[in-house]
């Protein structure tokens, strides 16, 4: 499969012609990643898209401790780095691949002409930076509002599969690190360390092998 049949398979360009697509494709670069090396450091000026074609990048921020707070994941099929792109600015965020990955750098001018020719995609750029911005507004607000415990119940809560039922009053949730917890909801590890004893005392966490278990939100509350 060529570069723009790939390209052609991402949710934004599905309306987008072919040959548009086949245009685009000829100024994109295709790069690949092993785990945890660098796309691009927060605060880096670039105005390149990046189209995600395998595996899972995430977006963090880095503490001076060298300590990362996760603020989304990215998956094949998505985009990021619209921020930058629209207003050509510096990062964000710093973009870090989560594994054996391959991205797809689409350089401003040419997507620009994909835009002014098919309003679909603009919409759906539109869309995602829309649903990131809420999204870190509720880190934001889970930061300011809520304690260690809190989080880590909120985060396992929100992270289940949808429609997920729960058995025993228990829900299943994926198996978290200490480090990546405390990653993902801002908190340093020792705190989560300790708050997850705490939940595993109080009857609210379960911790297996391979998953979490975690007391419906009727129950904690």
């Amino acid at each position: 499969m060529n570069l723009a049949e790939r390209l052609a398979d991402l949710i934004i360009f599905e309306t987008t012609e072919e040959k548009d697509i086949a245009r685009l494709a000829s100024f994109c670069k295709v790069k690949k990643f092993l785990k945890d090396e660098v796309v691009f450091h927060k605060g880096d000026v670039g105005t390149d898209l990046y189209a995600v074609l395998s595996g899972v990048f995430r977006v963090v921020i880095i503490d001076d401790k060298g300590d990362e707070i996760i603020l989304a994941y990215v998956k094949p099929g998505e985009i990021v780095g619209e921020m930058s792109m629209i207003d050509g600015l510096g990062r964000t965020g710093t973009l870090i691949s989560d594994g054996e990955s391959e991205i797809s750098l689409m350089p401003r001018k040419a997507f620009n002409e994909i835009m002014q020719k098919d309003f679909n995609v603009s919409l759906y750029l539109m869309e995602t930076l829309t649903e990131r911005l809420r999204k870190a507004d509720e880190l934001i607000e889970s930061l300011a509002f809520l304690n260690v415990k809190e989080r880590i119940i909120k985060y396992l809560l929100e992270s289940l599969e949808a429609g997920a039922e729960p058995v025993d009053s228990y829900y299943t949730a994926k198996k978290y690190t200490h480090q990546e917890l405390s990653n993902l909801i801002g908190a340093s590890r020792e705190s989560v360390t300790k708050c997850l004893k705490i939940l595993t005392l109080e009857g609210i966490v379960k911790l297996k092998q391979d998953c979490t278990l975690v007391r419906a939100p009727s129950i904690i509350f």
